[in-house]
């Protein structure tokens, strides 16, 4: 009992902790695309401007140090998915059910220290398409560009039937889109004060 009573007085006398919450701005030249292979070439498709207004909010115990958590993450229109290949774009919305999903959904979950000079990181993200959610580890490298902005840069191998997609198909099968695709983003993050 009297070690309780100390305990609990010592509490009362310990500086309160404190968390310092940073809230970022995603940047409308943020982008997001995907690269694949067909049994005939390579393919491009994505999104070359971010123009819905996303936030993200680290929080630390202070700017020097690592993150504690990380809270937000950004939307992004299937329909908005444009392709090299303009033949591609209608068959790639109907795989990816942009009729019934059109938002993609991709939450951040955690993500390494990138304080000083440490620019790659690892973390977490959920991405939900198609109405089925993935946690997947992502390799995030970090570029600051001034004090109140930086980049993240990633890529991340995806398959189809992780969110139980069918690949695209044209001319009767004749043209497969192969299952595994690279999905990579640039993240343009703005320090709100």
């Amino acid at each position: 009992m009297k070690t309780l009573l100390i305990i609990m007085l010592l509490s009362f006398c310990w500086p309160p902790h404190i968390v310092l919450k940073e809230k970022w701005l995603i940047e409308k030249e943020s982008n997001l695309y995907f690269e694949g292979r067909t049994n005939i070439s390579n393919f491009r498709c994505g999104i070359t401007s971010y123009l819905r207004p996303d936030t993200v909010c680290f929080c630390r115990e202070d700017a020097s140090k690592a993150i504690l958590g990380i809270k937000g993450g950004l939307c992004i229109d299937v329909n908005g998915f444009e392709c090299q290949q303009p033949y591609m774009n209608k068959d790639l919305r109907k795989a990816l059910k942009a009729r019934e999903c059109p938002l993609m959904k991709i939450a951040l979950l955690s993500i390494g220290n990138f304080t000083g000079n440490v620019p790659h990181v690892k973390g977490k993200v959920a991405i939900c398409l198609a109405g089925v959610t993935r946690i997947m580890d992502v390799d995030y490298t970090v570029q600051p560009v001034d004090e109140s902005s930086l980049r993240l840069y990633g890529k991340q191998k995806v398959s189809f039937a992780d969110f139980d997609l069918t690949p695209p198909r044209k001319m009767a099968g004749l043209v497969k889109v192969e299952q595994q695709i690279d999905v990579n983003f640039m993240l343009a993050l703005r320090l709100l004060k």
